[in-house]
C-alpha cells in the first residue's frame, strides 16, 4: 500500500552498510520511523532530502499498521540548511527535537505539532538577529506549552499567591505558605520577577513578534536552568541535547576567561 505525506526529519539513524532509518514528524501520522534503502551511496535518488529537518513530501510503502515503512519518494519541499549550518542554531534546534521525540508517543497524529515545528523552523531560518539565544528559549517554552508539559510560574500553583520559589518535583511555584505542608524536604529553585514575567510573555506572544522580547543575559540564564530541571524530573535523566550544549557552554567560557 502506497501513502504520501509531508514530514520533517527529526533523527537518521545508520542502519547497514548503506540504509538509514528515518525518524519523522508528519502533518497526519504522527511521529514514524521509516526505512530508506541505500540513501548513503554517492548516487543515491535521494539526495539530501533525508537530511535532519528537511521538510519534504515523501511516499512510503507498507501495510498500513506497519511500524516500519519503506521510503519509495522524498521531494523537498524546505531544507532549512541555514540552520544545519548555523552551529548554535543546529544545537539549540536539537535540543527542542529531542524533547519533541521523547515527550510525545509515535503514530499519534497531531497536525497543531506539526504546524507548530514548521512555524519555528521558518522563523529561526528567517531571523536576522546575530544572538538568537532569547528566541530558541522561546521556542522550548511554547513546545512544552503545546503539549501540555509546560511549567506553572504564574502564581502559586496551589493558592495562586505569590512566589518565586519554584518545585520541579510539583511543576510549579509555591509560596512559602503552600510550600510547608506539601513539599517538604523538596528540592527548589529560586527565580526572579524579572524571568517570570519574560516566561508569560513568551506563552502570550505570537512566536513571528517574539524577537521584541529582549530579556537580560541572566534571565536566560536562569529560565534555561530552570527548564532543563524541569525535564530532568519529567523524564528522570538529562537531555542527552542539554549535557552537550552544557559542555560547549563551558569551554567557551573557559576559554574567555584564559584569553
Amino acid at each position: 500500500m502506497l501513502t504520501r505525506t509531508e514530514g520533517i526529519v527529526l533523527k537518521t539513524q545508520k542502519y547497514g552498510e548503506a540504509d538509514l532509518i528515518v525518524t519523522y514528524l508528519t502533518s497526519d501520522r504522527g511521529i514514524i520511523k521509516a526505512f530508506a534503502q541505500s540513501p548513503r551511496k554517492t548516487r543515491s535518488r535521494f539526495g539530501s532530502s533525508l537530511e535532519p529537518l528537511t521538510h519534504a513530501k515523501i511516499s512510503l510503502w507498507g501495510k498500513e499498521q506497519a511500524t516500519l515503512p519503506k521510503i519509495t519518494q522524498s521531494d523537498i519541499i524546505n531544507s532549512f540548511h541555514q540552520i544545519r549550518e548555523d552551529f548554535h542554531d543546529f544545537i539549540s534546534i536539537s535540543k527542542l527535537v529531542e524533547m519533541l521525540m521523547v515527550l510525545i508517543p509515535e503514530s499519534i497524529p497531531n497536525k497543531k505539532l506539526f504546524t507548530f515545528l514548521l512555524n519555528i523552523l521558518q522563523t529561526i531560518k528567517e531571523s536576522e538577529q546575530s544572538s538568537k539565544d532569547a528566541l530558541h528559549l522561546i521556542t522550548r517554552i511554547r513546545l512544552l506549552a503545546t503539549i501540555g508539559y509546560a511549567p506553572r510560574l504564574k502564581g502559586c500553583g496551589r493558592c495562586g499567591g505569590k512566589g518565586l520559589n519554584f518545585y520541579p518535583a510539583s511543576g510549579t511555584i509555591l509560596c512559602n505558605k503552600c510550600a510547608v505542608p506539601f513539599v517538604a524536604g523538596q528540592s527548589y529553585f529560586k527565580i526572579s520577577s524579572n524571568t517570570i514575567h519574560f516566561y508569560t510573555h513568551s506563552i502570550e506572544w505570537p512566536i513571528h513578534i517574539s524577537n521584541r522580547l529582549k530579556p537580560r543575559q541572566e534571565v536566560l540564564a536562569e529560565l534555561s536552568t530552570l527548564l532543563d530541571r524541569h525535564l530532568t524530573y519529567l523524564l528522570s535523566k538529562k537531555l542527552h541535547s542539554s549535557e552537550f550544549h552544557s559542555g560547549i557552554s563551558g569551554n567557551q567560557e573557559y576559554k574567555s576567561r584564559t584569553t
